[in-house]
């Protein structure tokens, strides 16, 4: 299966209002808000509706810059969330989020761009757009991921007091001035469970423009909060769960992972195993590092396990040919199959590797074929000389690095 992936656009408030192509949604979002001040009409004469249109910006960023600070900012972060969800990604969390809670948009809607179709479901299914927007951040790459044992997911939100507890203490002890207020959200969804804390940080001396006089300046206090997103996958008794983090802010991720498997999963981290970094082979570029002491003729990237951020899919390439040496064969298939660009955001579950050694009287073939895989294992051993040799280049190319925070 092949999922079509668009990355967000960049967030500026001018460039959001520009995507826009229904402003009768601004109109009912200022409503919701009891902003008075905006109409809008469509045209159906493209002429005159582009000229509507950039009246209705001039407008809508007038009113904008004549509310309070606290107003302004609300507007920004509402307005950043729907063009957050606007990109097709975005659509398809909508979407589903509607289809699961039973709900049709009207066809007229799914009908208009990203930014309205996102748009109507703030204004008109919050708690759709809610859910959503929640999940969207855990379609990112940038993860840490650790075997954990399964559990039912309500374990999550039966802990949540003792998990903001736990994380309250650990940043005050680190700073006095970070974790005095902790938020955090829960939403379950069948075999997985998405959580997002929020952790408040010290306040920020800045300097602003007077919402009463835009010429002038003053002095304000802005709080940049730290932001770290869970994300359980339940799995089956047999092979475990997973757990994953990724996070936003100066904290390390292995103490974080400790913090939450302890609390709420009752289990301690074993992070005494070795751990490979699968994210390197996702640069097309990617080369084994070794030297002329280590007797390689040859190296090959057999096959990859990928899957989907929602753990829906999972992707299996495979290739023969061993006429290019390194990654280039496999890159190739990458690209016939349309999942060259989608690569950063697939998550890499194992890789099958070959490598070619020069030939010896103990090994005559000099080959080892050998598989790693995120979950700390792999088919080497600490026995045989090559699997030995293999490790040693492992480490070298830091793909075995143990945890990395």
């Amino acid at each position: 299966m092949i999922i079509t992936i668009t990355m967000a656009k960049q967030y500026s408030m001018n460039g959001f209002l520009q995507s826009i192509d229904d402003y009768s949604y601004i109109e009912q979002y200022f409503n919701n808000r009891s902003i008075v001040g905006f109409t809008y009409k469509t045209d159906t004469d493209k002429k005159v509706k582009k000229q509507n249109d950039e009246q209705a910006i001039k407008i809508i960023s007038e009113i904008i810059t004549k509310q309070n600070e606290e107003i302004q900012q609300e507007i920004e972060r509402d307005f950043s969330e729907i063009n957050e969800l606007s990109d097709d990604k975005g659509i398809d969390n909508l979407l589903n989020e509607a289809n699961d809670q039973n709900t049709n948009p009207p066809l007229n809607v799914l009908a208009q761009n990203g930014h309205d179709v996102s748009f109507w479901f703030f204004n008109n299914q919050k708690k759709i757009f809610d859910n959503a927007n929640v999940i969207q951040e855990f379609f990112t790459s940038g993860w840490k991921r650790v075997p954990v044992p399964s559990r039912n997911v309500d374990i999550i939100s039966k802990n949540k007091d003792n998990l903001e507890k736990a994380l309250r203490e650990y940043y005050q002890k680190k700073d006095a001035g970070l974790g005095k207020g902790c938020l955090i959200d829960i939403y379950e969804k069948k075999d997985r469970v998405y959580v997002v804390v929020y952790i408040s940080a010290r306040g920020i001396n800045d300097v602003i423009l007077d919402e009463k006089d835009s010429t002038k300046l003053k002095k304000s206090t802005r709080r940049e909060n730290v932001e770290i997103y869970y994300l359980y996958l339940q799995g089956s008794k047999e092979e475990g769960g997973e757990l994953e983090i990724k996070k936003r802010g100066d904290t390390t991720a292995k103490e974080l992972l400790g913090i939450f498997s302890q609390v709420v999963l009752n289990h301690t981290l074993d992070d005494s195993k070795q751990t490979y970094d699968l994210e390197l082979f996702k640069d097309r570029n990617f080369s084994l590092i070794y030297d002329t002491e280590d007797e390689i003729e040859g190296w090959w990237i057999k096959g990859f396990n990928l899957r989907t951020p929602d753990g829906q899919t999972n992707i299996n390439i495979t290739v023969k040919d061993e006429y290019r040496i390194g990654s280039e064969t496999i890159w190739r298939e990458l690209n016939n199959l349309q999942l060259t660009e989608k690569m950063k955001s697939l998550r890499i579950n194992r890789i099958d590797m070959k490598i070619k050694f020069k030939k010896t009287a103990k090994h005559p073939r000099g080959t080892k074929t050998f598989f790693i895989s995120w979950k700390d294992t792999s088919s080497l051993n600490g026995i045989d000389e090559l699997d030995i040799r293999v490790g040693r280049i492992l480490k070298k190319s830091k793909i075995d690095c143990g945890f990395s925070n």
